[in-house]
């Protein structure tokens, strides 16, 4: 089978283009996987938590469910953090390690 002098001429031209948008296409993948490992990088960097971090913060829950009788949480009205305690039959708030109650505008 013969091609024309013309249709060699656009096959080749076709050629050249396809190479070049290849290499064009190679380079912005590249420039895209670049780009992606720096988004996981900040990704990981801002959402990883140490594992002595978390160790920590549920060390500090543990010590609120130790008792049935006790729990730490944050008052719902000035975010403070409180002890609640159960005595007899009724939970009260009270500032942390001590036996005063805790007061706010809501005499939790």
């Amino acid at each position: 089978m013969s091609y024309s002098d013309d249709s060699l001429k656009k096959a080749a031209e076709t050629k050249e283009w396809l190479e070049q948008k290849i290499n064009e296409l190679e380079i912005e993948l590249n420039s895209l996987q670049d780009t992606l490992a720096v988004v996981n990088s900040v990704l990981k960097s801002s959402s990883f938590q140490p594992a002595h971090t978390i160790t920590k913060s549920n060390s500090m829950v543990n010590q609120g469910s130790l008792s049935s009788n006790s729990y730490r949480k944050s008052c719902n009205v000035c975010q403070v953090e409180i002890e609640m305690r159960k005595i007899d039959d009724r939970w009260g708030a009270y500032i942390l390690d001590s036996d005063e109650r805790h007061k706010c505008d809501n005499d939790e």
